[in-house]
């Protein structure tokens, strides 16, 4: 299979989750995140300017994605210091990382990306995260995945992924190894 159909075939389970219906479905669930995100600034002293806001609106996008990506709680807007979640913590040094990219040339870039510790271990504690929800979501039955595949970013992967295994399982040996037959030349 080539790498456009591949990506295409992916695009396939992520793009739904775009869709109108599904952002108005989530709807409910960005305004409890823009209500914490209130409470938060009125809790606060009221002489006191937000000089944060910048960050403090990234780590609104950032619980938003989290709920609707992953069905997971990132914690970011709990009013409470994020050092106990790892995850949250290793999802901004991974954002910070990237905004530094942005005004690097490519080479020095991919350099900073190879050597910087911070967003190397970054990247490693989001990866065993991922690699976790893929297991929990393995772990529930066939129905309950189906549901999930609509609504969830990760059971929408998980999903493609097993599509893949069960595509490259049911092809012969010959087109497992790469060798191009015949009949695929004309």
């Amino acid at each position: 299979m080539n790498l456009g159909a591949k990506y295409k075939r992916h695009a396939a389970f992520i793009m739904p989750l775009f869709r109108r219906n599904k952002i108005i479905s989530n709807f409910d669930l960005m305004i409890d995140n823009v209500d914490k995100l209130l409470t938060k600034w009125h809790a606060d002293d009221p002489n006191r300017v937000h000089l944060d806001i910048v960050q403090q609106s990234q780590q609104l996008v950032l619980s938003i994605f989290g709920f609707i990506a992953f069905d997971y709680d990132l914690e970011t807007l709990d009013g409470k210091d994020t050092n106990g979640n790892e995850l949250t913590l290793a999802l901004q040094d991974f954002v910070s990382a990237f905004q530094a990219l942005m005004f690097l040339p490519f080479r020095l870039g991919s350099l900073y990306w190879r050597f910087n510790p911070r967003y190397r271990r970054a990247r490693q504690i989001i990866q065993r995260y991922l690699y976790r929800m893929m297991e929990q979501e393995l772990a529930e039955d066939e129905e309950s995945r189906v549901q999930r595949k609509r609504t969830c970013l990760i059971a929408s992967l998980v999903s493609s992924l097993q599509t893949d295994e069960i595509a490259e399982a049911a092809k012969s040996e010959e087109d497992k190894r790469g060798k191009v037959s015949l009949k695929d030349k004309d």
